[in-house]
C-alpha cells in the first residue's frame, strides 16, 4: 500500500532536470516552427499580396502574449501550448518576409551564432547565484525605451548607424535571456509539488526564451546585413 502511495506521488510531481528539459523541448519546438514555417513560405509571393494580414498578425501576437501572461495560472496546459504553437507559427509567416531580404548563408550564420550567444546567456542564468532580478527588470525597460526610440527612428528617418541599434539590443537581451532562465528555475520551486502548474510555467519559460532567442536572432542578422 505504502508503495503504491509512493508511486502515486512521484507521478504528480516533476523534477528540476525534467522541467528544465521540458522548458528547452518546447523552446525548440516554437523556433523550429518559426523557422520551417519561414522557410515554407519565403519564396512564395505570400506576403507581398497580404495586404492588411500583417498588421492582423502583429496584433494577434499581442494578444497571445496578453492572454499567456494574464491567464496562465487558469489555463490548462494544452491551451497554453495550443496559443504558443500558433504564435510561433504567425512569427515564422511574418519571418518569411525578413528572411527573403537575407542570403540562405546570412541567415544561417545569423542562426548559428545567435545559438552560441543565447547558450551562453542561457549558462549564465543557471549558473549565477546572483539574484538577476534587478538586473532584468533594468534591461526590460531600457528595452521599453529602446523600442520607443526605435518608432521615433522609423517615423522621422533618423541618421542613426546601423550598427548602434541592434548592438544596444544585444546588450539588453544578455540581461533579459539571464534573467528569464534564472526566473524559471525559481519559480519551479514555488510550484514543485503542482504537476500541471509546472507544466504550464514550463510552456511559459520556453516561451519567454524563445522570444529572448528571436530578437537575438534579428539583431545578428541585422548586424550581418548580407541582403539578397
Amino acid at each position: 500500500m505504502d508503495d503504491k502511495v509512493y508511486e502515486f506521488v512521484e507521478d504528480q510531481t516533476m523534477t528540476m532536470q525534467q522541467y528544465i528539459n521540458n522548458i528547452f523541448k518546447w523552446m525548440v519546438i516554437g523556433v523550429l516552427t518559426t523557422f520551417l514555417t519561414a522557410f515554407a513560405l519565403e519564396r512564395t509571393s505570400f506576403m507581398a499580396h497580404a495586404g492588411v494580414l500583417p498588421l492582423l498578425l502583429v496584433v494577434f501576437q499581442f494578444a497571445v502574449v496578453i492572454r499567456l501572461s494574464r491567464h496562465l495560472m487558469t489555463m490548462k496546459p494544452a491551451t497554453a501550448k495550443a496559443l504558443y504553437i500558433t504564435y510561433s507559427v504567425i512569427t515564422g509567416i511574418t519571418f518569411s518576409y525578413v528572411i527573403s531580404s537575407y542570403t540562405g548563408f546570412t541567415v544561417s550564420l545569423a542562426f548559428l551564432v545567435a545559438a552560441i550567444y543565447f547558450g551562453v546567456l542561457v549558462i549564465l542564468g543557471t549558473v549565477v547565484k546572483m539574484d538577476l532580478t534587478r538586473i532584468g527588470t533594468l534591461c526590460l525597460t531600457g528595452l521599453f525605451v529602446y523600442l520607443i526610440f526605435a518608432i521615433i527612428v522609423m517615423i522621422f528617418n533618423l541618421p542613426v548607424g546601423s550598427l548602434i541599434m541592434p548592438l544596444i539590443s544585444l546588450a539588453l537581451f544578455a540581461g533579459i535571456t539571464a534573467y528569464d532562465m534564472q526566473k524559471s528555475l525559481q519559480l519551479y520551486h514555488r510550484a514543485s509539488s503542482n504537476k500541471e502548474m509546472l507544466e504550464k510555467i514550463s510552456i511559459y519559460g520556453a516561451f519567454n526564451l524563445y522570444l529572448d532567442f528571436m530578437n537575438i536572432f534579428l539583431d545578428i542578422l541585422q548586424l550581418l546585413g548580407d541582403n539578397n
